[in-house]
């Protein structure tokens, strides 16, 4: 009977200690605050957005500084406590809602929180210039500034060595200047977007970048060469996008080989001259090129007419491109958007294009043109019977048929609904 009446005073007992160990843990959590230094930053953010733009049910409204960030904070704030610290807890992470804050971004954000690893700021209405003077703390992983007002150049002073960033967004501001060369000093960065601004000069030398894997500057005005010669870009990259800029100069093969993981590479709108190198047609992993709207006069064969391609889409449109249509677009067996109208292209139209935009379904040997654009051409001659025989809503492209010279209504053969605004090709019925 002892033995049994003393077992619910042991357990009271042990009850009693495991409370009084969860009393001092939460003790110990309570003293825990965010370091003072850091506060401050996330105070001095706050305080440059006009608070007219702050809407109450914005995540920036619900910072009250009477309470601890780390702790009370209930959105736009992460953070952690480092190892061998008892008593504070340090800011890592800052992520504004697109609420349409007004404001400038404070140096002391960037300057006075060295264990920030994110920033986000996107899509609000952030002005004025962008913090110089400091480079970005060495943790920061990901900087995304995108979608607001931003002016001026890009400080060089935050880009250095020792930074570890990994993705940086700088698009749709309304920055200018140059790209700084300290910017290829960024030896972790996989993703650069800076496309519409109003960035100008040519594009700094980044080989040095070995982790790039996208590039987007399109809608901006830089110009120089991009593709000229190898060494200009790193090897990492799988996309280049820089649309509407003015970049010039030729496409070399030697260029393009040393970009073997290239998938995408899009210049549409820029000022790029002389041949199209028949080494894209057979490079290894490109699918996607889109050259239309440049300065190309000419289209090289593939060195294997075209049977190893991997693309899935070519738009050579609106260059200044003659001679016939180039007979090795027809053997590449994965491509399905062909874009070749508002050219000079002259004679008629291969029997091979007009087969894969007749067909009903992939071969053997390849799958079908889902889009054919020619017009704006030269082309005459018989309109082969696969493109007669298409049903209105068929295939892709639109071809206005009719003979030089003929004062009978033109023939026309409207496909997919795709409107010519140049229709110049003459055809007539065999």
């Amino acid at each position: 009977m002892a033995s049994s009446s003393a077992t619910p005073i042991l357990l009271l007992e042990l009850a009693a200690a495991v409370l009084l160990v969860l009393q001092r843990v939460a003790a110990a959590d309570a003293v825990v605050t965010t370091f003072p230094g850091d506060a401050a930053a996330l105070a001095s953010l706050k305080s440059a957005v006009d608070a007219a733009t702050v809407p109450a049910y914005s995540c920036l409204a619900s910072w009250d500084f009477a309470r601890d960030p780390c702790a009370a904070f209930p959105c736009g704030v992460r953070c952690y406590a480092p190892p061998n610290s008892s008593s504070y807890h340090r800011v890592t992470g800052v992520s504004l809602d697109p609420a349409g804050y007004s404001g400038t971004l404070p140096a002391t954000v960037l300057a006075s929180l060295p264990f920030l690893a994110f920033l986000s700021l996107a899509s609000n209405r952030f002005h004025g210039a962008l913090p110089a003077g400091s480079p970005l703390p060495p943790s920061l992983r990901v900087l995304d500034l995108s979608g607001n007002a931003f002016s001026g150049e890009i400080p060089a002073s935050l880009f250095t060595p020792a930074s570890s960033l990994e993705e940086l967004y700088l698009s749709r501001n309304a920055l200018t200047g140059a790209i700084p060369p300290q910017v290829a000093s960024l030896g972790s960065l996989k993703r650069m977007e800076l496309q519409h601004n109003g960035l100008t000069g040519t594009l700094p030398r980044m080989d040095a970048m070995r982790s790039l894997a996208y590039l987007d500057l399109s809608g901006n005005a830089l110009s120089g060469s991009l593709l000229d010669a190898p060494g200009r870009l790193p090897g990492s990259l799988v996309s280049v996008v820089a649309r509407g800029n003015g970049f010039a100069g030729p496409l070399q093969a030697a260029a393009l080989a040393a970009l073997p993981a290239m998938r995408v590479l899009d210049l549409t709108g820029n000022a790029v001259s002389g041949a199209v190198p028949g080494a894209a047609f057979a490079h290894p992993s490109l699918q996607q090129l889109r050259l239309g709207s440049n300065k190309l006069g000419a289209v090289e064969e593939a060195p294997d007419g075209g049977a190893s391609s991997q693309l899935v889409e070519l738009d050579l449109g609106g260059n200044r491109l003659t001679g016939r249509l180039p007979g090795c677009v027809a053997a590449m067996p994965r491509l399905a958007v062909v874009g070749l109208d508002r050219n000079m292209f002259a004679g008629g139209i291969p029997d091979q294009y007009a087969a894969r935009a007749a067909a009903d379904g992939p071969t053997d040997k390849w799958v079908p043109f889902v889009r054919l654009m020619l017009q704006g051409n030269f082309l005459c001659g018989a309109l082969p019977s696969q493109l007669r025989q298409l049903k209105e809503d068929g295939a892709v492209g639109r071809i206005q048929c009719g003979c030089g010279g003929d004062s009978s209504p033109p023939y026309t053969h409207k496909t997919h609904g795709y409107p010519s605004e140049h229709p110049f090709n003459f055809f007539h019925h065999k």
